[in-house]
């Protein structure tokens, strides 16, 4: 990565990326006119979610004992392959 500097002005930090020409033509055909690629890319793909995040939300929050089970619940039945809502 590196800090670019044009006329005496800091840009932006960039890092050159190289995709395939499927990948370039896929993210060509979501961009927006006036929009760079890096405006396309966070447009389009969603930040990473932070569980810690949300473990340290969730903690809190006042949750009835029913409603904690429930959640917890609904973990579990995600991570055990085969198991649906009924």
């Amino acid at each position: 990565m590196y800090v670019r500097e044009t006329l005496g002005i800091l840009a932006v930090p960039t890092k050159t990326i190289t995709v395939d020409l499927e990948a370039y033509r896929r993210l060509e055909s979501v961009k927006r006119d006036n929009e760079s690629f890096s405006e396309a890319i966070k447009r389009t793909i969603p930040p990473p979610f932070d569980l810690e995040a949300y473990r340290r939300r969730l903690e809190s929050l006042s949750l009835s004992e029913k409603a904690a089970e429930a959640i917890e619940e609904q973990i579990l039945r995600r991570r055990r392959p085969g198991i649906t809502d009924q």
